[in-house]
């Protein structure tokens, strides 16, 4: 029996041996559950396929609403799906105040404003099973039959791509929750660092990859860009080389990371989505984004072999571990 003495999601062998293996999938609805590198479960009801996802935030205090919207309906929107609604539960530790309550819906109903999606019910509870607020999402959402990404449609010579920022959302949720322990980087990187919790929507990139040759997406969550790259390539089950150095990473993620001795590449960063897409569409999909204010860096490519590597360095891309924004929050507290 192993016991579990580190804060993260549970290591993917284990999350596979323990949980996923255990789930049985038979109902004729059911098109894809959650795997290694897919957070959805589809379902065909006859009509538009119905798209779900569940995630909780776990790891930031301030802006909790918003980042409980932001990150399920970022996983939907891997699969190019519009979010409809969404079922939250809010538990709360023992002394929290009204206006902390009303101050997590606030956020969490502009963020839903901001997707055009409604929050259609939950649960809420004061419960000394937690020292600090947690909020968990489901989202409920839909998309055309045909506008769903296709894994079947990768082959050897199609990029990978990625939008924004790696370590975006550790970055914000450090900037937001640790300003006083963070000053030495500076009031102007520090005010940047912060701004990034407004980047932490991925629902754009899906929409404007609907009209492209798009065979897979996964949004940038616990792990970094590291472990999604780990997890999208076993997901495709095709190898792939990354350029590390073409990986972009914001300015203030680099001035933390160096104060911290974090890793930046596995800093959690909801906002961010690996794309798997034909090369041929790459500068138009690039200009449609730009409109947006949206970057998208072409990052390395899928290959023949099975192997996943960051080519320059000549280094294995690794499985995810501990996200190191847990490291950085025990540093700073």
């Amino acid at each position: 029996m192993k016991r579990y003495d580190k804060v993260g999601k549970l290591p993917n062998d284990e999350l596979d041996e323990l949980i996923l293996s255990k789930i049985k999938n038979r109902r004729p609805e059911i098109i894809g559950g959650s795997s290694i590198g897919e957070d959805t479960a589809v379902l065909d009801l006859e009509g538009d396929y119905v798209v779900l996802s569940s995630d909780p935030i776990t790891g930031a205090a301030d802006h909790l609403g918003t980042l409980a919207i932001n990150i399920s309906v970022n996983d939907i929107s891997t699969k190019s799906a519009d979010a409809v609604g969404v079922l939250l539960t809010l538990l709360l530790p023992v002394n929290t105040t009204s206006v902390e309550i009303e101050k997590i819906m606030y956020d969490a109903q502009k963020a839903a404003d901001d997707v055009d999606m409604d929050i259609i019910g939950g649960h809420t509870e004061i419960t000394d099973a937690v020292t600090k607020p947690v909020m968990v999402s489901t989202v409920v959402g839909r998309v055309k039959k045909n506008a769903m990404p296709d894994a079947r449609a990768i082959r050897p010579g199609y990029v990978v791509a990625m939008t924004k920022y790696a370590g975006l959302e550790g970055t914000a949720i450090l900037c937001n929750d640790f300003g006083e322990e963070l000053k030495a980087i500076g009031d102007d990187i520090l005010s940047k660092g912060r701004s990034l919790i407004g980047n932490t929507s991925v629902r754009r990139e899906g929409e404007i990859a609907s009209k492209y040759r798009i065979g897979y997406m996964h949004d940038v969550t616990e792990g970094g860009i590291e472990g999604a790259l780990w997890e999208a390539s076993k997901a495709i089950g095709k190898g792939i080389e990354i350029n590390k150095k073409d990986i972009p990473i914001h300015e203030s993620t680099e001035k933390i990371a160096g104060m911290l001795n974090i890793n930046p590449y596995r800093l959690i960063s909801s906002g961010s989505m690996v794309i798997v897409m034909d090369e041929r569409d790459v500068e138009d999909m690039t200009c449609d984004l730009q409109k947006d204010q949206i970057l998208l860096t072409v990052i390395g490519k899928v290959v023949e072999t099975d192997q996943m590597i960051f080519a320059d360095e000549g280094v294995a891309i690794e499985a995810p571990g501990p996200d190191d924004l847990f490291k950085a929050i025990a540093q700073l507290q």
